[in-house]
């Protein structure tokens, strides 16, 4: 390691870091952390494609934007925007909603759920399993198949994205078909050896991950709750899953274990690993051919889970 660029970092993301905030979110403000979160996807997401969008009600106050693609092949895909659940929007996340519709061939819903610390957990998973419930019941009205209902999420995102796997499955009723995980957060602890590796990266930095936990979980809540750290609930009859991870990410070891013991549980999962990308390599695609390289290769595995 050089300088603090690990070596396998692609040098088009090494290049990036002088340009990134280092300043820890705790230290900046809440304000200021979302304000220069937005700037930095405003940047890293342009250029996105031209997609039919709509922002939508939803039931109980939830709203959501629905994206379709020219070309739609019946999928519809919940995504849910990461961001520590603390940063982040469905306007931020616009670019990158854009690029999965495309790249899917799909109807993207993003759900604009609640976030911390205004409203800390479980606001966040009442409504990924909300919209996802939302989207399972309207699919064929927003032009898909009711039967292949999706849902996606990118870190922090990836983490509701699982939780409303493991929520919906244990109140029975209709189950999304797939899972598709970016980097997801998916449990507790820094003693991976990942989170020591990479996470004094300005990607995510390991005070930036325990400011966003401070903000989400009330003092005195076990992070040991599925719904906080689903890597510690009942794998076992979930949806297929499509576990991305990125190798020089705080969260590698945790995303690629719990693609492991989805496969112990006997739920079906691929785990696919881009060694060369750092975290939130999905919003900076506009900044890096490598990073865009490496979604469209994502998608492309993920379009897979999606086929009738």
């Amino acid at each position: 390691m050089d300088d603090g660029v690990p070596p396998q970092l692609h040098p088009q993301l090494a290049a990036l870091l002088p340009g990134l905030p280092t300043a820890p979110a705790r230290e900046v403000g809440l304000d200021a952390a979302r304000g220069r979160f937005s700037e930095l996807l405003t940047a890293g997401l342009a250029g996105a494609p031209a997609v039919e969008a709509e922002d939508v009600a939803l039931d109980d106050g939830l709203t959501a934007r629905v994206y379709r693609p020219a070309t739609e092949q019946g999928a519809t895909v919940v995504f849910l925007h990461g961001g520590g659940w603390t940063l982040g929007s469905v306007d931020d996340y616009d670019g990158l909603a854009r690029r999965l519709a495309t790249g899917l061939s799909a109807v993207v819903l993003a759900v604009e759920h609640r976030r911390a610390p205004e409203h800390p957990f479980p606001a966040a998973v009442d409504d990924a399993v909300a919209g996802t419930r939302w989207a399972l019941a309207h699919a064929a009205e927003l032009g898909g198949d009711p039967r292949r209902v999706a849902v996606a999420g990118d870190s922090g995102g990836g983490n509701l994205a699982a939780v409303a796997c493991q929520q919906l499955r244990d109140a029975g009723g209709p189950q999304p078909v797939a899972q598709l995980l970016l980097y997801p957060n998916v449990s507790r602890g820094a003693d991976h050896p990942s989170v020591q590796a990479f996470g004094h990266l300005p990607f995510l930095t390991l005070s930036d991950m325990g400011w966003y936990t401070r903000n989400y979980v009330p003092r005195g809540t076990d992070l040991g709750d599925p719904r906080i750290s689903p890597a510690e609930g009942d794998l076992a009859g979930l949806p297929p899953a499509l576990v991305v991870t990125a190798g020089a990410d705080p969260l590698h070891d945790s995303g690629r274990a719990y693609a492991e013991a989805l496969t112990a549980a006997g739920t079906r999962a691929e785990w696919l690993d881009l060694p060369d990308m750092p975290h939130g390599f999905a919003h900076l695609v506009a900044l890096a051919p490598a990073a865009e390289a490496a979604l469209a290769r994502a998608l492309a595995r993920a379009a897979d889970l999606l086929e009738p």
